[in-house]
């Protein structure tokens, strides 16, 4: 007989949070939470793009 699945409480970190706030904000119109995510999305890839050379 197969074994029943437990649900386990999930932790989030707070940085995650923070990035699922601030996409609500933008679904629902917020200006500046769109500034702020296309700002850090500039922000990593130019890490990335820095970190491979």
């Amino acid at each position: 007989m197969a074994e029943k699945k437990i649900a386990r409480p999930v932790t989030t970190s707070p940085r995650i949070l923070s990035q699922i706030d601030l996409l609500r904000m933008a679904k629902n119109g917020d200006t500046s939470a769109s500034k702020e995510i296309i700002d850090r999305l500039n922000n990593r890839t130019s890490e990335e793009g820095q970190s491979r050379e």
